[in-house]
């Protein structure tokens, strides 16, 4: 099972058993080991805290069930395994699993410990060379929170700077002269971003020892090169077009205008999107300067006389153009962000001094500081670590990043080469987590390295024991397609060698939907349609018996997830929702507000106009007069008599709300206009949650004040809301790796493949001698990056566009492979530019796909019991 000294790689696609290779692995060393506590020598790491609490349970409840004699049907293959491995009778496998549940229970914190997350791993290890320290350190979760406070003090300290408040106005300006915001928070947000990211952790680390007078001088140098190289294309244009004018050559002789457009293009600067075009470059290679129909003699003869020279001029200047513009457009994106760099160590300064101040440590930064710790001393922990651990299993390895490895590798390599054992997960299908560091092509080359220092095994476990047949072989059959998108041949492997073979009998089911483009009018109309869509389909599937928790919705964002949630929940549903419910979305909160805005402002007529809308379409007010008549018979009543009006009673009166508290104002609102019911209780008591609390804290004491902190707030207040155990799920897909549920539903299978903004950006290195020291440079990756013709910079644009791909088609394959027994998925038909255009194009090859069919089934839709 385990050989000493031999790290065992497991390629583990979805559902293909990777938690029983695991369980089993674990429960064998506790067998193997002749004393009772051998959970004492493994760490086990895993990437999330649910799944380092699920393998907890799973494997404590397994040698809970075999010390009682119980062997579930889950675990009979290890039960029957560790029988024959050690050859054991029944009541000694019985004897030994009591005396191992009780070395755990003994000494439950260590069994705990050592199965854990690697974030929490980490801050074992740097909490124990901190301990040092007097001062207590905690770890600060919440990054976002921490950047805004140290962006809002820097902003207040350069602006009583006169020197660096005469910089940040220039580089507002500069930002307004290139028509992008000239708010320049955001940008030092990004900056103070990516000093603290660990995929930047090494420009971060080599733009500290670059010092401002550093910086003052590179721009110099950044402006003239700049200037000479504009120079330089402008003199080469205007030499073409003097050249022509001195020969009589007339610049619309040349076919299709191509090469005087070439040189204009030069000329006038616009030449970032590559100038030298195809056609072009094809018709100089073959000598053609003028079309066979051209009927200008004359003008025939002047290009065949000055052939030769035209061609030079043109080959020069295409030559110079390709030796300097990488270096142009880097000169350019670094002009561009060096006042921000510059302020780079004011940045650092602040974060010492609110970590210091805070006593806190960055969850955020824990892999750096112990990479750091790591290359600079070897810590003593480690020496500890190595001697306590002789077992290494790690989860999910594809999510793990550089560094996490680099600080874990030490100690798997001590292992190995004290015959240890070491067991690695991991599926580049299932990398996801890149925007947290998480690096496909570190597991790759770990499978494909090789080392002379200990044995390696790698084995593909290619059974699926999740799905039922017909959704394994629906994936099988599209990702195999989807492979071939790939111009990477190791990430065309990655999915041309995915399929799984099957386990279960059952049919299973797959169905597609999808919706012509044109078919909605609006973002929110659609998003609509789909839902009602989905709620059908939920009660077709109750009425086919299935349960609320057999179902799983899916989709890519927090706002579709939260989008959802609320609809269902206010259509009576009971949810398990991992989104954020905000109070400000439902009806009946929005009444209060609308309520509190016409008490506070009694004469605002416009106020209460909204109101009566609302109420009207929200048939909270039934009138069977016409709407206009009724809105304009109550809008200028008295305060007293237009409650009434739209009320139908008077239980709201001046008097009503005279000398109480906000509370009981919000009290008095909810009994008037009988908002509570069992559907929405918990939407009205987290608002009424909310008042206590700001009230209580005096936040708030006024209606005024009440009305303008709401304003501030409403888009993070959210519903604190408690779920039956009978509820459906709704959830990102990120969230949903490592589960499985018998119905999945995905509602929006159309984001888009490649976002038209920025997505991201990468470190690149720079030739110091050409940047006044500095070798290295954070570059944006602009879409126009496709279109320039230079190696450098396509080979930049091509591998953030993998990475992009990889990243979204990964996304789809986590999605797609959580059910059980059925897959329903609902999807815009656009155009290329959309993840469903890959679906389009499978059924498309199976030779199944008609403009007007909107839906594809596969399997049979039935229950499986």
């Amino acid at each position: 099972m385990l050989d000493s000294g031999t790290l065992k790689i497991y390629h583990a696609s979805a559902g293909s058993g990777k938690t029983f290779i695991l369980i089993n692995s674990y429960l064998y060393i506790l067998f193997k080991t002749p004393y009772n506590e051998g959970f004492k020598k493994i760490l086990f790491l895993t990437f999330t805290r649910k799944s380092s609490d699920e393998m907890k349970k799973k494997i404590f409840d397994c040698i809970k069930d075999f010390s009682n004699k119980k062997i579930k049907k889950d675990y009979y293959k290890i039960y029957n395994f560790i029988i024959k491995t050690f050859d054991l009778t029944d009541e000694e496998f019985y004897d030994r699993s009591k005396k191992i549940l009780d070395a755990i229970i003994n000494d439950f914190s260590s069994f705990s410990k050592n199965i854990s997350t690697i974030d929490k791993f980490t801050y074992r290890i740097v909490q124990s060379f901190k301990s040092n320290t007097n001062k207590r350190i905690s770890l600060e979760m919440d990054t976002d929170h921490f950047l805004s406070e140290v962006v809002k003090n820097i902003m207040q300290k350069l602006q009583k700077s006169k020197k660096w408040a005469q910089l940040l106005v220039k580089f507002s300006l500069e930002k307004f002269k290139m028509g992008e915001s000239w708010d320049i928070k955001k940008e030092i947000y990004k900056m103070a971003f990516l000093m603290i990211d660990e995929n930047h952790y090494f420009f971060a680390k080599k733009i500290r020892n670059y010092s401002l007078n550093n910086f003052i001088k590179l721009k110099k140098v950044l402006v003239k090169r700049i200037i000479d190289f504009e120079i330089s294309c402008e003199n080469k244009g205007n030499k073409f077009f003097n050249f022509l004018k001195s020969t009589s050559i007339n610049k619309s002789s040349f076919i299709y205008s191509d090469l005087s457009n070439f040189f204009y293009n030069i000329k006038i600067k616009n030449f970032i999107i590559d100038p030298v075009k195809k056609r072009l470059e094809k018709n100089i290679k073959n000598g053609i300067l003028f079309s066979k129909t051209f009927y200008n003699k004359k003008q025939k003869n002047l290009i065949e006389t000055h052939r030769k020279k035209i061609i030079s001029l043109y080959e020069e200047t295409k030559n110079f153009y390709k030796k300097n513009i990488f270096y142009y457009v880097l000169d350019k994106f670094l002009l561009k962000n060096i006042n921000l760099l510059s302020i780079i160590h004011e940045i650092e300064k602040e974060f010492v001094f609110l970590k210091k101040s805070k006593g806190i440590i960055l969850n955020s930064e824990l892999n750096k500081i112990l990479y750091e710790k790591i290359n600079y001393s070897y810590p003593k922990i480690y020496e500890e670590i190595g001697m306590e651990y002789e077992y290494y299993f790690i989860d999910e390895f594809q999510d793990i990043s550089y560094m996490q490895w680099k600080n874990i590798e030490i100690l798997v390599e001590n292992s190995l080469s004290e015959n240890g054992s070491v067991i690695i997960v991991g599926d580049v299908k299932q990398s996801i987590y890149r925007w947290r560091g998480g690096d496909a092509k570190q597991f790759i080359n770990l499978v494909n390295s090789h080392t002379k220092f200990y044995k390696k095994k790698i084995k593909t476990l290619d059974i699926n024991y999740r799905s039922n047949k017909e959704i394994v072989k629906f994936n099988n059959s599209l990702y195999s397609y989807i492979s071939n998108v790939f111009t990477s041949t190791i990430y065309k492997n990655v999915y041309k060698n995915t399929v799984q073979k099957t386990f279960k009998n059952s049919d299973g089911y797959v169905e597609l939907n999808f919706f012509k483009k044109g078919f909605f009018e609006t973002k929110n109309s659609y998003k609509e349609c789909i839902y009602s869509k989905i709620k059908k389909k939920i009660e077709i599937l109750l009425n086919k018996k299935y349960l609320l928790s057999d179902i799983s919705i899916l989709v890519r964002t927090n706002e579709e997830c939260n989008f959802l949630s609320e609809k269902l929940i206010m259509d009576g549903f009971y949810v398990n929702t991992y989104g954020k419910i905000l109070m400000k979305n439902h009806i009946n909160i929005k009444i209060i507000i609308n309520v509190l805005y016409v008490i506070y402002n009694p004469y605002s007529y416009e106020k209460r106009f909204y109101l009566i809308l609302f109420l009207l379409k929200n048939k909270f007010i039934n009138t069977k007069k016409n709407i206009h008549n009724f809105i304009e018979n109550s809008i200028f009543l008295p305060l007293n008599i237009f409650f009434k009006k739209i009320l139908f009673n008077d239980t709201i009166t001046l008097k009503n709300y005279y000398n109480k508290s906000l509370y009981q104002i919000i009290e008095i609102i909810i009994e008037s206009f009988k908002l509570l019911n069992s559907k929405n209780s918990g939407y009205i008591y987290s608002f009424l949650d909310f008042v206590y609390r700001i009230t209580k804290q005096n936040i708030v004491n006024t209606i005024s004040d009440f009305l303008y902190y709401w304003e501030q707030k409403k888009h993070k207040e959210s519903v604190i809301y408690s779920y039956k155990k009978n509820s459906l799920h709704v959830m990102t897909i990120h969230k949903s790796k490592g589960l499985q549920f018998p119905i999945v539903i995905l509602p929006f299978i159309d984001w888009k493949i490649i976002s038209n903004r920025y997505r991201e950006g990468r470190c690149i290195d720079i030739d110091p001698s050409l940047y006044n020291g500095l070798n290295t440079m954070y570059l944006d990756i602009p879409h126009y990056f496709s279109k320039i013709n230079d190696k450098k910079i396509n080979s930049i644009y091509n591998d953030y566009m993998i990475n992009i791909m990889l990243d979204n088609i990964n996304l789809l394959y986590v999605a797609t492979t959580r059910s059980i027994e059925q897959l329903i998925l609902f999807s815009k038909l656009d155009n290329k530019k959309l993840i469903s255009h890959y679906i389009k194009g499978f059924l498309y090859k199976k030779k199944i796909w008609k403009e007007k069919k909107y839906k594809y089934v596969f399997g049979k839709n039935k229950k499986y019991y």
